[in-house]
Order: C-alpha cells, then sequence, then structure tokens
C-alpha cells in the first residue's frame, strides 16, 4: 500500500528519486520477525517510472508507484498474537494515529483519507522521516515529541487503514521524497548483476533480507474450499471429518502465468489418495489456488493426511509447503 501521513493525515504518493547518501540514517529493521519464517517481505518500492512495475532487483515485487516496503504476516492468527513494530533509527517521534479498526479495506466504504490506518511519523534529522503504516487498534506506545531509539517498540502489525491483510508499509522519506531502503542513494545495480549494496540497512539488517521473489504465504487442507480473502479466513478450517471431501489450498507471493502447481495429499499409511497438476494462470503477487478429492464411499480412514504444493518454474521447485491434519 502507498500512504503519505502528513498533518492532515491525507494520501500523497510521493516520489520516488535518489537522495543524498551521506546524512541517511542506519536502518534496523522495523519488525521483531523473522523474515521466511514468522513474516514475508510481500512487496517492495517500484523502481519503473511509467504504469510498469519494477522492483530493485527488476523483479515484479511490487506494484505501480508503491512507494515503501510491505512487510506481511501469515495469519490473522499472528496478528493477534502480536508482533512488535519498532523504530529502524533514532529519532522523535512527529505524529500518530490511531483508533482505526483492524477490519480489511474490502470491508470499509469509506477511508476518509485515512488510507495509512494507524501509523506513526518519526524524523531523524536532515530531511529523513520512516513512516509505519496500517498497525494494530490501540497498539501505539509512542507519542508527539517522543525521543525512541533504534529497535524501540512502537506498535503492532495490524490490519488498519487500507489494508486486505496484516502488514507493515515501511517508508522512508528525504526531504519529502520517497526513498528505497534496499537501495538508498545508489541507482539500482543493472539486472544481470547478482550482487547489490546494502542500500541504507545496517549489516545485521541486510543479513537477514535475501530477495525472495516468490514464497508460500501459508496453506492448510480444509473440507471446504477456504475464502480466498486472508482476512475472512479466521481461523483457517480444518477437516471436517471421514466423510468430508479433502482440500489443500496455499496463498503464494509472485506466482507467474505458465507456472507449474503440484498438490498431492497422502494418507495415514503414506500412499497418496490425490495428486494433481496444473499450469497457473495469471498468477501476481498474491496467488490463491486449491485442490481436492471427495470422500470414498467408505469414508477416509482415520489419521494424519499430509498435503504437499508444490510450485515450480523451468523445472526449478520455487516453493513449496508441507501440512497435515488429523480425521478422527
Amino acid at each position: 500500500m502507498m500512504h503519505a501521513f502528513h498533518l492532515s493525515f491525507a494520501l500523497a504518493i510521493a516520489a520516488l528519486q535518489p537522495p543524498p547518501p551521506d546524512s541517511a540514517p542506519a536502518l534496523g529493521f522495523p519488525v521483531e520477525c523473522v523474515v521466511g519464517e514468522s513474516c514475508l517481505i510481500q512487496k517492495l518500492v517500484d523502481h519503473d517510472p511509467g504504469p510498469g512495475r519494477r522492483d530493485y532487483r527488476c523483479g515484479l515485487l511490487t506494484t505501480n508507484g508503491h512507494d515503501g516496503v510491505d512487510i506481511r504476516l501469515r495469519t490473522m492468527a499472528d496478528m493477534r498474537t502480536g508482533f512488535a513494530v519498532v523504530a529502524a533509527a533514532p529519532g522523535t517521534v512527529l505524529r500518530t494515529r490511531d483508533g482505526e479498526p483492524d477490519r480489511s479495506v474490502e470491508d470499509r466504504a469509506v477511508l476518509d483519507g485515512k488510507d495509512a490506518g494507524n501509523a506513526v511519523v518519526i524524523d531523524h534529522g536532515d530531511g529523513w522521516q520512516t513512516q509505519y503504516s496500517h498497525l494494530r487498534q490501540g497498539s501505539i506506545s509512542a507519542r508527539p515529541g517522543q525521543r525512541v531509539g533504534s529497535g524501540e517498540r512502537i506498535g503492532l502489525i495490524g490490519l488498519s487503514g487500507n489494508s486486505e491483510f496484516p502488514h507493515l508499509h515501511f517508508t522512508v522519506r528525504h526531504r519529502g521524497e520517497a526513498v528505497d531502503p534496499f537501495v538508498g542513494g545508489a541507482a539500482p545495480a543493472p539486472c544481470n548483476v547478482e550482487a547489490r549494496p546494502a542500500g541504507l540497512w545496517t549489516a545485521a539488517a541486510a543479513r537477514s533480507l535475501g530477495y525472495t521473489p516468490t514464497a508460500v504465504i501459508a496453506g492448510g487442507l480444509a473440507s471446504t474450499v477456504p475464502p480466498k480473502a486472508v482476512a475472512e479466513r479466521d481461523p483457517p478450517p480444518g477437516l471436517g471429518g471421514r466423510q468430508a471431501p479433502l482440500i489443500l489450498w496455499v496463498d503464494t507471493i509472485g506466482a507467474r502465468a505458465g507456472d507449474r502447481q503440484h498438490f498431492s495429499i497422502a494418507g495415514p499409511d503414506g500412499q497418496i489418495v490425490h495428486d494433481q497438476q496444473s499450469l497457473v494462470e495469471g498468477g501476481g503477487l498474491s496467488w490463491f489456488a486449491y485442490s481436492g478429492k471427495r470422500a470414498p464411499p467408505t469414508g477416509w480412514p482415520g489419521g494424519r493426511y499430509t498435503g504437499r504444493y508444490l510450485l515450480k518454474r523451468g523445472g526449478a521447485t520455487i516453493a513449496t509447503i508441507e501440512t497435515s491434519e488429523t480425521i478422527k
């Protein structure tokens, strides 16, 4: 999501341009989570000046005009558990907003300009600011005028504002212009060069932030097709019993048209009871898919069932998940 959070709390999309790097703050990772495990990078800053989209690695892990980094949680249950949002660098809190509900934008008719939802803006000096958007209602602990240190908790990841899943939209600005923290003041490296600078991240943060353009967000076994929307899939559906269907579902990031997906479900004895392959149609930043099978006339045997999903591109497996449920 793209949000500026000014005194009027109006939405404005900042232009992206390389700033002078000398005075830039060294940024720690703004969430207390492990990337690739308890959280994922859903979107990066868009470097395409036109109507297209291109992240700093020349990939498609962004949307047109996206001005920040989206750090998402896998499920609504994770949001309720609580993942702390922390100040990326020392600074002074400029503005805060709280009180916006943690509800998908799909269920809200009007945002009244509060697209950032519950948010905090921190000033780091010499025109540098960071903004933390979509925080959980009632979680903001920072106050305007407060001095905060790097890594100090300021709130929790939430679902407020213009958001369809629990995540933090983290924006860096210099003198009002958006800056990609993965690049800083440098121009993005050529697309055929693998090594990338740390940008504005600290060495510790940079080490934890490998580029992962495709990943499984969440998945599970169910007896009915679960809602596509993350906010409606709460709690995740389980298995209904011996006469109910077996359905393996997944959410992924970065699936592309033409990728091959492979669904398989193994029964308690290890034998495959369902196996299906298909091509991804469309794909995109968020891809929801499922496959399953009706129960046999005698019902499913009791025991533990294991679903496995593979997403392949050019013969290589690029994302996978394995999940289990028990039929009693």
